[in-house]
């Protein structure tokens, strides 16, 4: 595994200043969630991103490469350090607007639009390419499903706590 297929450029250094953004926000809000329940949070977002990138990413389907090519690189493995903080937001402010049921489908909504728009803007600088027909729309759909599946997982451990 190389760090680079074709050099470093525009793709590679949004990737790091969206890590060290994510992550520094991450390390200065406050927490709100047990250091236990914030490792759950972390490896089920690393985990969805990973079964989607190996299902979608691969053959038989082969919808989209990440980063400079099909093989994967270093800075591939960097891009996967966008999603924890990003499961750990999403719960976060859940829980800080205290939303009742009614408000759960807006708030999803506003998520997944959210997180389309920073889709579009990773694929924009290069970090996604789509190919085989697909198109960002189709992330909607996993997107509101794994919010949403987010959202069940993180009550089922607060009535279990």
């Amino acid at each position: 595994m190389s760090w680079t297929e074709t050099g470093f450029g525009l793709n590679d250094y949004c990737v790091l200043v969206g890590v060290i953004i994510t992550w520094g926000i991450y390390f200065f809000i406050p927490k709100v969630f047990t250091k236990q329940f914030r490792v759950l949070i972390f490896l089920f977002s690393l985990t969805v991103a990973s079964i989607m990138d190996n299902s979608f990413g691969v053959t038989p389907f082969d919808y989209y490469d990440i980063m400079d090519g099909p093989k994967y690189t270093g800075m591939d493995l960097v891009v996967y350090l966008l999603y924890p903080p990003y499961g750990y937001f999403f719960l976060y402010f859940y829980k800080k607007l205290c939303l009742s049921d009614i408000y759960i489908v807006f708030y999803i909504s506003i998520a997944t639009i959210i997180s389309i728009c920073y889709e579009w803007l990773l694929h924009n600088v290069g970090v996604f390419h789509y190919k085989n027909g697909y198109q960002i729309v189709y992330s909607i759909c996993f997107y509101l499903f794994f919010q949403s599946i987010l959202i069940n997982y993180y009550r089922l451990v607060e009535l279990k706590h």
